[in-house]
């Protein structure tokens, strides 16, 4: 939200994106909704350390994880895509409403804060989870650019590269494989959907984040991972909004 959209909020207050009750905030939440989404006020969910979906102990690797490992290596999500987060995930996605993102992105910067240690806390490196060198917001189709007029990775991308100073490198990969959106297929279909579709077009160092809105099955950006190992790098994390939950498993 542009100072301009935050000014006339502050004076005419709007309805709460989730419950419409009158809010002045930048985010557009409430401050009831906004703390009922904020990750740190509530105790984190222990995650797959791998894929970044809810285990039963810490550390734990899921089983889908143990049976077939992706090719990434880590996850960070900042919450569990559930009704309030759905909604809105789509109102910025679909609906253009770049507003919302203000309310997403913090949980995911405190989930990444408690996964990696704040970088200006002067820890020693060995207490602190390897940081990244790059930031790739997950390409997607130049059709589906076109119609929807923005990628919405790269938005979340920047928000994280200005608040932990790390370099989006928007450009290094290209999908070029089907424009089909991932949407209701099935986790074989989309691995078959998604076989060669992208492609590093640029040198990348060490480390790299995978930056996306939601993960799923993961098999996008198990894809894209595989894709970016073949090039060289070594070590692949990726880190998401919000991370859908196993099935069965009803997010609080």
């Amino acid at each position: 939200m542009n100072r301009l959209a935050g000014l006339t909020r502050f004076l005419v207050p709007s309805p709460c994106y989730l419950c419409g009750t009158p809010s002045v905030e930048d985010s557009g939440l409430c401050a009831r909704c906004a703390s009922d989404l904020s990750a740190d006020k509530r105790t984190l969910p222990h995650r797959c350390p791998q894929c970044a979906i809810r285990v039963s102990e810490a550390g734990q690797r899921c089983a889908a994880c143990l049976r077939h490992p992706p090719h990434f290596d880590f996850a960070v999500a900042g919450q569990d895509f559930n009704a309030a987060s759905r909604y809105l995930i789509h109102q910025f996605k679909y609906r253009k409403d770049p507003g919302v993102l203000n309310a997403l992105m913090q949980p995911l910067f405190l989930s990444i804060e408690q996964a990696y240690g704040r970088r200006q806390d002067g820890l020693p490196n060995n207490q602190l989870k390897d940081w990244p060198d790059v930031l790739i917001p997950m390409p997607i189709h130049p059709e589906r650019r076109q119609v929807r007029g923005f990628n919405q990775a790269r938005l979340i991308a920047d928000r994280i590269g200005r608040r932990f100073d790390l370099p989006v490198h928007g450009k290094a990969v290209v999908r070029s494989g089907s424009s089909e959106s991932q949407s209701g297929l099935s986790a074989i279909d989309r691995r078959k959907s998604l076989k060669n579709a992208f492609e590093v077009r640029q040198a990348l160092p060490r480390h790299v984040v995978i930056v996306d809105d939601v993960m799923t099955t993961g098999s996008s950006a198990d894809a894209l991972a595989h894709a970016l190992k073949r090039s060289g790098v070594r070590m692949v994390s990726v880190w998401v909004l919000a991370r859908t939950p196993a099935p069965g498993d009803i997010p609080h």
